[in-house]
């Protein structure tokens, strides 16, 4: 089964992710706290990573760049989500991840990312 993971501390922005994709038949794995992300993604080998940009404690940031600098885990798409629209002036950060959409965003278009990118 296809499996993706939400990186995401609200848990209404992520319970609604889950439900979308679950609908498409995908196998959700939610992580609320982004210091334990880089774990799940060993722990269950997702095919895509949905990380929300700003979070708490460890950033959606220093998340991706953890993933990225991991050999296990460096393949591993992600779709970078924010709900700040000033966002696309962090070129740097947003090279190092597979798509960036900004919140709210819309559901065909990320399902379609999702689909495009995913890795399985």
């Amino acid at each position: 089964m296809k499996k993706v993971l939400i990186v995401e501390d609200s848990k209404t922005t992520s319970d609604a992710m889950k439900i979308l994709l679950e609908y498409y038949k995908y196998n959700v794995v939610q992580c609320f706290d982004s210091r334990t992300a880089v774990m799940q993604a060993r722990k269950h080998k997702p095919g895509i990573i949905l990380l929300d940009f700003m979070m708490p404690g460890m950033s959606g940031k220093e998340v991706l760049e953890s993933l990225k600098a991991d050999p296990e885990l460096k393949d591993i798409p992600v779709i970078l989500l924010t709900a700040k629209t000033d966002a696309l002036k962090w070129n740097k950060e947003l090279s190092k991840c597979d798509k960036f959409m900004t919140k709210p965003f819309d559901n065909k278009e990320l399902m379609a990312e999702v689909k495009r990118l995913y890795k399985g």
